[in-house]
């Protein structure tokens, strides 16, 4: 049986980054490969996704932790929830490396090597690494996935571009996520770039329903806050639509700043042990999904919910699967009247045009498999 290797930000303690390495090994799995994520974790994003009060000065510890001090168990279950789902939801290499110099000295059998999605290509992310272009492959060969080069496509602001214009140019078959990223990779290698969907969508509901527990975590209506930055205009959405339909808010993160939690803490049920199991959990089980997050947007869709998103057609990802969905009439400002917005989406049309999308984006990852095969 042929062997995949996939490298992508499967350790993050992000439930969209998760779940895709899940979705996409999932995926190559059904295709009949062996499969393995190469479990690469730089320092960087070790330290990126500590728990907060765990971070920076010992002053800082101290004003974070007592901000945070109802939320402090949880929180840590929360990190312990993703490493839970890391071990036991994910197949992954033996051995875990840190740096590139680990990767290049290890002598890989994979016969595929793959650079997964999410943006492991966006040279400005603080856990990037070069390794994510595969420069440790000494043989195999070498397709990317739906990676994605983050809203700005800035790949010209790594050090040294040559070598990344170079380690492109290795690759036996390149796709990526959004459509404007795959004009910029086509300008640079010459070569066609199809989009293809982030590997969450080539999965349906049915298949994330084997990682929820049946048991809602929030019992009753409620609204479900998912703003991994913590944009105050989601939660003023949130919290405004609560008090329209009568429905207690939930969030997944706990304030972060003093002012934050004078403003909200009251407003909002914080569920700080949500690891990407529970997150699935608290999206199906809404009741209405308010965010700012292109995965709270897939799942939203998956598991067809009514969802605000803010501001979503300035985000080149989340309007791409807007459109791909049309779903556009989803995305609102603060100065949209979402609240006269209809709660009940027709999903017919949108399920439909998913499925083709997910037919194509399947045939190619499994086409560019197979002619090598």
């Amino acid at each position: 049986m042929k062997k995949v290797g996939i490298i992508t930000f499967h350790a993050s303690h992000n439930y969209g980054s998760m779940l895709q390495a899940y979705a996409l090994q999932q995926v190559i799995f059904s295709m009949g490969y062996d499969c393995e994520i190469i479990n690469f974790r730089n320092i960087a994003q070790k330290e990126m996704y500590k728990p907060i009060f765990m971070k920076g000065t010992l002053y800082g510890k101290c004003v974070r932790f007592i901000i945070q001090s109802t939320y402090v168990w949880g929180i840590l279950k929360k990190y312990r929830l993703f490493e839970k789902f890391l071990k036991e939801e994910l197949i992954l290499s033996s051995k875990e490396y840190n740096t590139l110099k680990d990767l290049e000295n290890e002598n890989f059998d994979y016969d595929y090597y793959i650079s997964g999605s999410d943006q492991i290509w966006n040279v400005l992310a603080c856990d990037f690494s070069c390794a994510y272009f595969l420069p440790f492959v000494k043989f195999g060969k070498r397709i990317a996935y739906a990676p994605s080069i983050g809203p700005h496509l800035n790949i010209e602001k790594y050090g040294n571009i040559d070598k990344i214009y170079e380690l492109l140019n290795k690759y036996d078959a390149v796709s990526v996520r959004e459509i404007k990223g795959s004009q910029y990779i086509e300008n640079i290698i010459n070569k066609q770039v199809p989009t293809v969907l982030d590997p969450t969508l080539l999965l349906d509901s049915n298949r994330y329903d084997n990682l929820i527990d049946k048991k809602p975590l929030i019992n009753g209506e409620y609204v479900f806050i998912y703003s991994p930055w913590s944009n105050e205009n989601v939660y003023e959405m949130a919290y405004t639509l609560g008090q329209k339909y009568q429905m207690k808010v939930v969030i997944s993160q706990g304030m972060t700043t003093k002012d934050e939690m004078l403003k909200w803490n009251r407003k909002f049920k914080i569920y700080a042990a949500v690891g990407p199991k529970e997150f699935l959990n608290l999206c199906k089980n809404a009741s209405i999904i308010c965010c700012d997050s292109f995965h709270a947007v897939v799942f939203s869709i998956l598991f067809k919910k009514c969802f605000f998103v803010f501001e979503g057609m300035s985000d080149d990802r989340i309007s791409n699967l807007l459109r791909i969905t049309h779903l556009q009439n989803r995305s609102f400002s603060l100065s949209d009247d979402y609240l006269s917005a209809s709660l009940h989406i027709d999903y017919t049309r949108t399920s439909n045009d998913l499925e083709i999308e997910r037919e194509k984006s399947l045939k190619w990852l499994k086409t560019n498999l197979d002619v090598y095969n």
